[in-house]
């Protein structure tokens, strides 16, 4: 596997990372904007990291059971994620408007995001096992591009949620409807009713 295809993957798997980096940081919340940086960097990518190390080493569980419910998976944890956002940002009170979930960077919140996200890289790992594709360079590349991107993301977030175009509980609302449609691509790209992109 070359450079180009190494790094062509790595960014693959991080676009949906930084949309709900991006998504997510349109909250207010209590943690500086390095932070919340910092957290998405660490989770997003080290999950990137390790997931298709999972998915290497335990190629034939993964491939024959967790790769045909993966787009499930993570429909299912950021539906969750987004509806508990919008729930929250449509029941705070206008004198305590805090981030919905609390704070969305926090490491009890990160958990599900990089988890759902982080599930194509899994069947990524499987793949190239049955390929014979050395697994560490590529996983190393994801991860490092993956926390990277959405790193700076979190920080792009920040700055249009400084801006304070909408209020908070509109900001709320939209990010966590991005996240849920994030998910909802997921699977419609996967049962093949939208193409990859």
């Amino acid at each position: 596997m070359g450079i180009s295809e190494i790094f062509l993957i790595a960014f693959g798997v991080s676009v949906d990372a930084a949309a709900v980096s991006i998504s997510g940081s349109l909250c207010p919340g209590k943690y500086t904007k390095r932070h919340c940086a910092f957290n998405a960097a660490c989770f997003f990518g080290g999950f990137q990291f390790f997931m298709p190390l999972a998915g290497f080493y335990m190629a034939g569980f993964f491939t024959g059971t967790v790769s045909r419910f993966e787009h499930w998976i993570a429909f299912i944890l950021l539906t969750l994620v987004g509806e508990k956002m919008i729930w929250e940002a449509r029941h705070s009170s206008s004198e305590n408007q805090s981030c919905p979930l609390g704070e969305f960077f926090s490491v009890k919140n990160l958990f599900l995001p990089a988890i759902a996200t982080s599930l194509d890289a899994l069947a990524i790992g499987a793949g190239m096992a049955f390929s014979g594709v050395q697994i560490l360079i590529p996983a190393l590349a994801m991860g490092i591009v993956t926390a990277l991107v959405s790193g700076s993301c979190v920080i792009l977030g920040k700055f249009l949620a400084e801006e304070k175009i909408f209020d908070e509980k509109t900001m709320g609302t939209v990010a966590g409807i991005v996240i849920i449609l994030i998910g909802l691509k997921l699977l419609l790209q996967k049962i093949g009713w939208l193409p990859q992109f």
